[in-house]
């Protein structure tokens, strides 16, 4: 597998974005309280990411293969044809960032810190989908969440996990109970040619 590890990408955001982006409204003590916790983020944090494309080698009436795996959601079969290039991805804030995030003990501070890791999940997201097209020629991305809209069967979640053969490693992103990508706020998905 041919994989493309993002280690740290990028992301800046002034105080008036923070505003903006965590609907805060201009108000003072929120911001008084994000500021801190935002500097802090800035020092400590190292978002990841990791990405690579991969096929639909076979579709059906009742399921779809990417790489040879078997996902029977009707989202991603409606969305993909037989042979189409897909891009699995998965996206985390990192360990330095969740291990702070565990060490805050006050409501606003979790709220804070929750909502910053939120965004910088997003930003990566976008991150990812711009390398993508870049990569792929596409002019604009479909992103597949699993879930999203539909039920989607927790082992579905593992066989999508599977497919990064253990490379998750490098962004130190692994799978917990009911397999949920830890840490926490981390997201996995599949990349498609928007039509």
């Amino acid at each position: 597998m041919d994989d493309k590890v993002l280690k740290k990408y990028p992301f800046s955001y002034d105080m008036e974005t923070l505003d903006n982006e965590l609907h805060l409204r201009g108000n003072e003590a929120m911001l008084d309280i994000l500021e801190p916790i935002y500097e802090m983020v800035q020092k400590i944090a190292i978002p990841k990411a990791i990405y690579f494309e991969a096929q639909i080698t076979e579709k059906t009436d009742a399921w779809v293969k990417v790489n040879g795996v078997v996902f029977e959601s009707e989202l991603l079969r409606g969305y993909v044809n037989q042979g189409d290039p897909v891009f699995p991805y998965i996206v985390t804030v990192g360990t330095e960032l969740d291990d702070y995030a565990k060490t805050l003990k006050d409501s606003m501070d979790l709220f804070m810190i929750d909502e910053v890791m939120n965004l910088l999940v997003n930003t990566g997201k976008v991150f990812v989908a711009d390398a993508v097209k870049e990569v792929s020629g596409w002019q604009s991305v479909k992103d597949y969440v699993p879930g999203n809209g539909e039920e989607w069967s927790t082992v579905e979640q593992k066989r999508l996990f599977d497919l990064f053969a253990g490379e998750t490693a490098k962004i130190g992103v692994t799978l917990g109970d009911n397999y949920f990508v830890l840490p926490g706020r981390s997201t996995i998905g599949i990349l498609l040619q928007k039509r």
